[in-house]
């Protein structure tokens, strides 16, 4: 996810069964909740019922897609939405103030 998302996220800035990893639109969008979600069980300040949406407009969701040349792979979408669902509170915050996204992330457009 790391080339879908976070590089986009890098140029500006759900539980998983209720997930979406059918395209990169809906990843994204499934990403940025998962994000906002685990800041919200985290007790991060500042997080209000608009996070999904800002994050998804931050992150350019209703554009995104992988690198010309590469496939987007909707199992490694879902495996990178359940790693960040079953981070803990301080792996999280970790990875998000370093910009990084668990491993599993690397996969998703390849």
């Amino acid at each position: 996810m790391r080339s879908l998302v976070v590089a986009a996220s890098f140029s500006l800035l759900l539980s998983a069964c209720g997930s979406d990893t059918s395209n990169p639109v809906a990843a994204c969008n499934s990403f940025a909740s998962a994000i906002c979600n685990k800041a919200s069980s985290c007790n991060v300040s500042g997080i209000t019922s608009a996070c999904a949406s800002n994050l998804e407009a931050a992150i350019d969701c209703p554009h995104a897609a992988c690198s010309s040349g590469q496939s987007f792979d909707s199992g490694a979408a879902s495996n990178c939405i359940n790693a960040i669902n079953g981070l803990s509170c301080t792996d999280a915050g970790d990875a998000l103030e370093s910009g990084s996204l668990p491993s599993v992330c690397d996969s998703v457009c390849h």
